[in-house]
C-alpha cells in the first residue's frame, strides 16, 4: 500500500541569510572533502582565557561557515579559510584546491566504503589571516570513509604536527571531531526536515583557552544508496544494468540486471564516436576503464571496442567489450517485456545524427515502444522532444545543468528545479538529495512527472506521481508515444 502524501507547511524563502562564523576554525581544514555534510552557517562564538573560568568571555566574535555543493565548483569558507575546489571526480578521481589551502588530490567518489577516501599533498598560506603570503607550510592527507562514518589524518611537516578527523552523519544529526597536539574541536550541528539546522561547537587549545560556537544556517547530508527506497520511492530501474556485480553497461551488467524480479526498467548510456557510431559507455574519458585519458568522441567505434572492459572491474570479466545499439537491441528483442531507459551523454547532437540514432533504434529493437530517453542538456532535451514522441527526461546533476541552480538552499529547491524540469517527461538527481523527498514529491505532484533519484550503486529509484502510476514508469508517452514525430 502506498503512504499518503503529506503536505506540510511551506518554510518561508529567505534570500539573505548567513553572513559570519565562529573565529575558531575547523583543525582539519584539509579534509572537507571527507564530510558527509553541505552547510551554510552564521555562528556566533566566544572564547574564555581558561576552560574553567566563569568570567565574562575575553573575546566574542561573529562569522561564516561554508561547504556548500558539489563538483565540479565546491566553495570552502571558514574563518580565515577561503578555498575552491574544482574537478570531475566521477570521470578522473583527483581534485585541484586553491586559495587558502592549495592541493592535488585522489578522491574516490563512488564507493561508501573504502580504506582509501581520499590521498592530497599541498600547502597553506596565511594570506585571510594576516594580509600576507606567508607559506603555513605543507601538508599531506588521507581519508577512509565507511557508510556513515568517514575519518582521515593529516600531517604539517613545518609544523612537525599531526591532525585527525573523525565524523558521523545521520538523517538529522551531524558530529564531527578534530584533534592535533594544540587543538581538540567537537561540533554537533541538528538539522530538521526542511534542512534548517542550529549546531554548537567547543574547542580547547593547548594554552587552556576554550573557544565556543552556536550557529544557524542550511545543512544536508549525502544519503547512502539503501535510504532512498520507501514505499513511495519505489519504482527500480538498473542501474548501468549493474555497477556493483558487473561492469557497467556491458553483456554481463545486463545480464544480471535481467535476472533481478524487482527491476522494471534498465537503464545505460549512449555517446557517440569519432565516425558517427552509437556505443553503450558512460564516462567520456576512459581513464576509470584503464585506458589513459582518451576521449570517446575522439576515438572511432572500432578502437573503442578492441578495448577490454571488464578487467578493471575483475579478472573475471576480462574481454567484456563495449556494446552497441544492434547488441543492445539483441537484448532488448530476447526480453521483450523489459523497458528501456538510454541516457544520452553528449551534450548535444546535430539534427541529422539525433535522427539516424532513432532510425538505428527503430531498426534494432523490435519494441521501441519499450524505450524513454533521457539528456544532460536542455538543449539536446529540446532537440529529442522535436523528434519523438517518445519520453524524453533530464538529468539535472551534470557539469553544465549544476551551474543554473544552488544545490544547497532547501528552501529554493522547487523554484530553482521547476524551470528546469518543466517541460520533462521524468528528471534525475544524485541520491544525495533525497534529504529533499518531500518537496520533490511536491514538485513530482505539482508538475505530473516522475523523478529518479541515482547513486553509484545498482539501483535508480523513482517516485512517481499517484494519478500516473497505471502508466509503465509513470510516463503516458512510454505507453502510447511514437517513435517519430508525425
Amino acid at each position: 500500500m502506498k503512504k499518503t502524501i503529506r503536505t506540510k507547511p511551506r518554510v518561508p524563502m529567505l534570500l539573505a541569510v548567513l553572513l559570519l562564523t565562529f573565529t575558531s576554525t575547523l583543525a582539519a581544514q584539509e579534509l572537507p572533502l571527507l564530510l558527509q555534510e553541505r552547510y551554510i552557517m552564521a555562528h556566533l562564538g566566544f572564547q574564555r582565557q581558561y576552560a574553567t573560568s566563569y568570567e565574562s568571555p575575553d573575546d566574542i566574535s561573529l562569522g561564516y561557515t561554508i561547504f556548500n555543493g558539489e563538483f565540479p565548483v565546491i566553495i570552502h569558507a571558514e574563518g580565515p579559510e577561503l578555498s575552491l575546489y574544482s574537478g570531475s571526480p566521477l570521470f578522473i578521481p583527483a581534485f585541484l584546491s586553491g586559495g587558502t589551502t592549495n592541493q592535488i588530490g585522489y578522491l574516490d567518489a563512488y564507493r561508501n566504503y573504502t580504506p582509501i577516501a581520499l590521498l592530497s599533498l599541498g600547502w597553506r598560506h596565511d594570506l585571510l589571516k594576516t594580509g600576507n603570503l606567508a607559506n603555513d607550510g605543507f601538508f599531506a592527507s588521507w581519508g577512509w570513509r565507511a557508510g556513515i562514518l568517514s575519518g582521515g589524518l593529516g600531517y604539517h611537516f613545518a609544523h612537525e604536527r599531526p591532525v585527525g578527523y573523525l565524523g558521523a552523519s545521520l538523517d538529522n544529526v551531524g558530529i564531527s571531531l578534530s584533534a592535533s597536539p594544540v587543538n581538540l574541536k567537537a561540533t554537533l550541528t541538528y538539522r530538521t526536515e526542511k534542512s534548517w539546522s542550529i549546531s554548537t561547537s567547543v574547542e580547547l587549545d593547548e594554552d587552556g583557552r576554550a573557544s565556543f560556537g552556536v550557529g544557524f544556517g542550511l545543512s544536508r547530508k549525502d544519503y547512502a544508496a539503501e535510504a532512498i527506497f520507501t514505499d513511495d520511492w519505489n519504482l527500480s530501474v538498473a542501474h548501468r544494468g549493474s555497477m556493483l556485480n558487473a561492469p557497467e553497461n556491458t553483456h554481463s551488467a545486463f545480464e544480471w540486471a535481467l535476472g533481478q524480479p524487482h527491476f522494471v526498467a534498465i537503464e545505460t548510456d549512449i555517446q557517440l564516436t569519432s565516425d558517427g557510431k552509437f556505443l553503450l559507455i558512460h564516462d567520456p574519458i576512459l581513464l576509470r576503464y584503464s585506458h589513459g585519458f582518451d576521449m570517446v568522441r575522439n576515438l572511432t567505434s572500432e578502437e573503442l571496442r578492441s578495448l577490454d572492459m571488464g578487467s578493471w572491474f575483475s579478472p573475471d570479466f576480462a574481454g567484456a567489450q563495449v556494446l552497441d545499439l544492434a547488441q543492445l537491441g539483441e537484448i532488448s528483442n530476447a526480453n521483450p517485456d523489459v523497458y528501456w531507459l538510454l541516457e544520452l551523454k553528449n551534450l548535444i547532437w546535430t539534427r541529422e545524427e539525433a535522427t539516424r540514432f532513432l532510425k538505428e533504434i527503430d531498426e534494432a529493437f523490435d519494441h521501441p515502444e519499450k524505450i524513454g530517453f533521457y539528456t544532460v542538456t536542455l538543449e539536446m532535451m529540446e532537440l529529442m522532444q522535436s523528434l519523438t514522441d517518445r519520453p524524453v527526461g533530464i538529468q539535472l546533476d551534470t557539469v553544465k545543468m549544476m551551474f543554473y541552480y544552488s544545490d544547497h538552499l532547501m528552501p529554493l529547491v522547487k523554484a530553482e528545479y521547476r524551470p528546469l524540469v518543466r517541460n520533462a517527461d521524468f528528471f534525475t538527481l544524485l541520491s544525495s538529495k533525497f534529504d529533499r523527498q518531500e518537496q520533490l514529491i511536491e514538485l513530482s505532484e505539482e508538475l505530473g512527472i516522475p523523478v529518479m533519484l541515482w547513486n553509484f550503486h545498482d539501483v535508480i529509484a523513482g517516485y512517481v506521481p499517484r494519478d500516473l502510476r497505471h502508466y509503465p514508469l509513470g510516463m503516458p508517452k512510454m505507453l502510447d508515444g511514437a517513435l517519430f514525430k508525425e
